[in-house]
């Protein structure tokens, strides 16, 4: 195979990098004068974990994807059916130097190791815990310019800091300036509350700069469907009301979902918990999950019309958890039921973030 791309390399042939054996013997046996030089210019990207694909959804406009993989047989026909990219399956069985040559690398790579509501193993974690090292592997065959992780915030804080350590040293011994900061969705036109951290590496270049925080904060009665009729059931439960409830659908100047009532249960008598609390849609909401409980749960629960005294109360619909996300109401989940669509947005990253992210990285490519 590679005597197949010297000899491309040796005719001066264009676009032989990632090419299968097939494609290359395919390059060679054309007329010089048929074989067409790429033309586009634009920065590629990959997209590893990819998930719902937050990130090409925040790139497509400016980079262009040309590589995708996740576990997850759903979320690969889901990418799929959005994008038009079928994604590879397991990271662990990437050949990564057969990978297309690509400026920027995305990982939002499993989180489930070091979340609070996880195991918190860490690299200890033989499934999951250990993929960032494939990440790395990548890395070594590729060196992208630009390289954007995700994960969430107790990332930073895991196993006494010696988990973030640990992965700053391994990008800053390859050539990577490293920046990482926790980065609230909230903060970036999104309505919804969701805190999670941002490693940044730039290859040989300068620390990459963090975008200021929007100063206008969005609702989530900007998703809101007003058509939606459906209304919890509150059968079994008593809502209680909290302080914060004398400021139901008063504009929210800050980032913080707002509790107005905490639903309790008329038999044990307990409650309070994330899926067991209804949100006021006049603040941000509240982090939507992928496995959370109660009758609130995944999304929360929400006053979305009535009275203090007799609230209209329901959780979220699958078009206005995309709304929180940042996706078009017009994405697509094929054969996929309301409560699967959920859980793969509970596993998402919100677009509005690595769209806030873009200009940053323009600026670092533009350097390196």
């Amino acid at each position: 195979m590679q005597a197949l791309k010297d000899e491309c390399k040796k005719r001066g042939i264009k676009g032989y990098s990632g090419k299968t054996k097939a494609e290359l013997v395919k390059l060679l046996e054309q007329p010089v004068n048929e074989i067409v030089e790429p033309t586009a210019t634009r920065p590629r990207f990959i997209d590893l974990f990819c998930g719902l694909g937050a990130f090409h959804s925040a790139f497509a406009a400016d980079f262009d994807c040309v590589f995708a993989c996740d576990i997850d047989e759903g979320a690969r026909a889901i990418y799929k059916a959005n994008y038009g990219l079928e994604p590879a399956a397991d990271i662990r069985e990437v050949d990564a130097a057969a990978l297309p040559d690509f400026e920027i690398l995305c990982a939002g790579f499993p989180c489930q190791p070091f979340s609070i509501a996880g195991n918190q193993e860490g690299f200890k974690d033989q499934e999951k815990g250990n993929l960032f090292f494939d990440v790395l592997r990548i890395m070594d065959a590729k060196r992208p310019k630009v390289c954007i992780l995700e994960n969430v915030k107790n990332l930073e804080t895991h196993d006494e800091g010696r988990t973030f350590k640990r992965i700053k040293m391994e990008l800053e011994k390859r050539g990577y300036t490293v920046s990482a900061k926790v980065l609230n969705a909230a903060n970036y036109g999104s309505p919804q509350a969701r805190q999670r951290i941002f490693i940044m590496g730039v290859l040989g270049g300068p620390a990459f700069v963090f975008p200021e925080p929007h100063k206008t904060i969005v609702p989530v009665s900007s998703i809101i469907d007003p058509t939606v009729t459906a209304v919890w059931n509150s059968t079994g439960y008593t809502l209680v009301p909290m302080p914060s409830v004398g400021l139901a659908g008063q504009a929210a100047t800050v980032a913080k979902p707002r509790i107005l009532y905490n639903v309790v249960s008329d038999k044990t008598k307990r409650g309070g918990r994330q899926g067991e609390r209804v949100y006021d849609t006049a603040a941000v909401g509240i982090t939507i999950c992928a496995s959370s409980g109660g009758p609130g749960a995944k999304t929360g629960l929400y006053k979305v019309g009535g009275t203090v005294n007799a609230p209209t109360v329901r959780r979220l619909t699958v078009k206005e958890g995309l709304g929180m996300f940042g996706f078009p109401a017009t994405y697509k989940f094929p054969g996929v039921g309301a409560e699967d669509a959920l859980f793969y947005l509970g596993n998402s990253i919100v677009v509005n973030v690595p769209t806030a992210l873009l200009a940053g990285v323009k600026a670092c490519l533009a350097y390196s």
